[in-house]
């Protein structure tokens, strides 16, 4: 079998903390809303516009790999509802970029700069999330080759085609690439169905079960420079 020669990184619940920044971008988007649409809060509360939106997945599935996209488009839904007409584009897209600005405000966890610096020496690191927080925003993005996100190469986790997608960007085949993900099914069953192997991230604070199935797993960013070194020399 091949060596490691790349790495694939989740970002949410993998490099940060996902909870807190992202009750802090709901807590703006909402108040933004509360001045720019009295008549949408009037009729909606925080939770019945998250409602909303999931009704409006299951009636477009394909928005799960828009989530920017999603969240767009079911705000202006519910702001023609309310009888914004024609605002209400404009008033979606303002509301939104509040939200999206206040989710690019992450805190890494301990360690992760040190270690990315250390593992970019030895690996080829791409990263690969779901979500809509931009790691080119952050500095530690200076040691990945390529940051992919769901709704920029339209597939997302633990869809094949967005493994696949790391494997381009990195430039190596499935037995040369392991990921790193916090998510059961869509991080650790997504890439070993591809035959990649894989480390779970089980970060202080996080609910994720512990998968089974996966070649390793830390909850220290601390410790996974010796376990990408010891599942190397399983080779």
């Amino acid at each position: 079998m091949s060596r490691i020669r790349a790495i694939s990184f989740d970002l949410d619940d993998t490099l940060w903390p996902s909870g807190p920044v992202l009750e802090a971008a709901e807590g703006i988007f909402y108040q933004q809303l509360e001045s720019l649409a009295p008549r949408l809060v009037a009729r909606y509360s925080a939770q019945a516009l998250r409602q909303q939106r999931l009704a409006l997945l299951r009636e477009q599935p394909a928005l799960r790999h828009q989530i920017s996209e999603w969240r767009r488009l079911s705000l202006e839904i519910a702001l023609r509802d309310c009888g914004y007409g024609e605002q209400s584009q404009r008033l979606a897209a303002t509301a939104f970029q509040h939200f999206i600005e206040a989710r690019q405000q992450v805190q890494l966890y301990d360690h992760v700069e040190s270690v990315l610096a250390e593992l970019s020496t030895h690996y080829v690191l791409v990263s690969l999330t779901n979500g809509n927080a931009d790691l080119l925003r952050q500095p530690c993005s200076r040691h990945f080759r390529a940051c992919l996100k769901a709704e920029d190469i339209g597939t997302s986790k633990p869809e094949a085609a967005a493994f696949h997608a790391a494997l381009a960007a990195a430039d190596c085949s499935a037995e040369e690439l392991l990921h790193i993900g916090d998510h059961p099914r869509d991080d650790i069953d997504g890439a070993k169905a591809l035959g990649l192997k894989t480390v779970q991230a089980l970060m202080p604070g996080s609910e994720r079960p512990r998968h089974l199935g996966a070649d390793g797993h830390f909850s220290d960013w601390r410790e996974l420079p010796a376990l990408l070194r010891q599942l190397d020399q399983d080779v």
